[in-house]
């Protein structure tokens, strides 16, 4: 019996590391350090924001996120994939590829960014990769925004 559970114990370890998955659910928070107002001299307290956020698609499907500053939300776009294999394709209710509203040149990093449609009130936002890319809170701007190292990571494919 315990040589069974050793087994079982080693094909365990050896599996997670080797896992592959396509997406990541996160739970974040504004931690911006309390400031002081210039013109007041009172301290200014961490906006307090919090919400779920998830980067990346899944098996079927792929997935950009971003925020909108219209909706002061987190919001998603997601379509199935192209790759997708033929006896999966009846399963799965096909959505198409949804269209770029344009592209932008950001001069800070020299990247050109594809601009995208809210799909609730249609206002224009840039798809956040990963959450390290959050470097500001989204609703107060100040520097501290990131992931709760306290909540659970949630992983899906």
């Amino acid at each position: 019996m315990k040589k069974i559970l050793t087994a079982l114990a080693l094909v365990g370890l050896v599996a997670i590391p080797g896992h592959i998955h396509a997406g990541t659910g996160l739970h974040m928070k504004c931690g911006a350090v309390p400031a002081t107002d210039p013109r007041t001299g009172e301290p200014v307290k961490p906006c307090g924001f919090e919400t779920q956020a998830s980067f990346g698609g899944g098996m079927m499907f792929e997935q950009i996120t971003g925020y909108c500053r219209s909706c002061t939300k987190l919001v998603y776009l997601s379509w199935t994939r192209e790759n997708l294999p033929e006896h999966l394709r009846n399963v799965v209710e096909f959505r198409p590829r949804p269209k770029p509203l344009g592209e932008i040149w950001d001069s800070k990093t020299g990247e050109v960014r594809t601009v995208w449609a809210c799909p609730d009130c249609k206002a224009p936002f840039i798809e956040i990769k990963s959450a390290k890319d959050i470097k500001h809170c989204p609703r107060c701007n100040r520097p501290g925004f990131g992931v709760d190292k306290t909540k659970p990571v949630m992983m899906f494919d």
